[in-house]
């Protein structure tokens, strides 16, 4: 069915449970996101905070967990184990003009576990089931250019994982690592990942 940019955002508004995953912007030009993370053992977690200019429509998706308490992505499947429990901390929508934009980002502190390319993998592939989940069911359907993304306050100079230039990560180079500084108080659109994966 043919339906133009803005008709596609309120789909998603209207069909995505807000109970479950939508996080309220703080106003119509910023959105903060905030996750706290676990350190050592036995240490208190440690909340990082980044707050990100907007333009546009905007949906924030909390996709890990929702007031703390981590949900199953698809009711009707086991979630133990599963190659879809695996998600990133968050997801935005971002409508602008007549393109919609889909942000994987997840959160890290000082090291980047090796499996965080499959973490943004697995919430690509969560886009990919929830735009083909809408084409089934109503033929809506619209191209979403997604764009991976982790932070942390890992320092990217000399670093085992992240490239000489200090922006990829080096176990998948589509992934684009930003400090916690340098993301904080960016546009989300100069969010810069020259490697974008695009959903029909």
């Amino acid at each position: 069915m043919a339906l133009n940019a803005q008709g596609y955002f309120n789909c998603l508004t209207s069909y995505l449970n807000e109970k479950d995953y939508f996080e309220k912007s703080v106003d119509e030009s910023c959105i903060v996101l905030k996750e706290k993370i676990h350190q050592q053992q036995g240490e208190k977690p440690k909340e990082f905070k980044v707050t990100l200019k907007t333009e546009g429509d905007v949906i924030v998706v909390r996709l890990d967990a929702k007031d703390g308490k981590p949900h199953r992505l698809f009711h009707f499947l086991d979630d133990t184990a599963k190659p879809w429990c695996k998600r990133c901390d968050f997801v935005i929508f971002n409508l602008v003009k007549s393109k919609l934009f889909c942000y994987c980002i997840e959160f890290k502190s000082a090291t980047i576990p090796p499996d965080v390319p499959d973490q943004l993998a697995a919430s690509v592939s969560w886009v990919k089931s929830l735009h083909a989940t809408i084409e089934a069911y109503t033929g809506k359907k619209l191209q979403i250019s997604v764009l991976k993304f982790v932070f942390s306050e890992h320092d990217p100079i000399n670093s085992p994982y992240v490239d000489r230039d200090g922006k990829y990560l080096v176990k998948d180079h589509t992934i684009r690592h930003y400090t916690y500084s340098e993301a904080n108080g960016a546009a989300l659109k100069d969010l810069e990942n020259t490697n974008i994966e695009v959903i029909r």
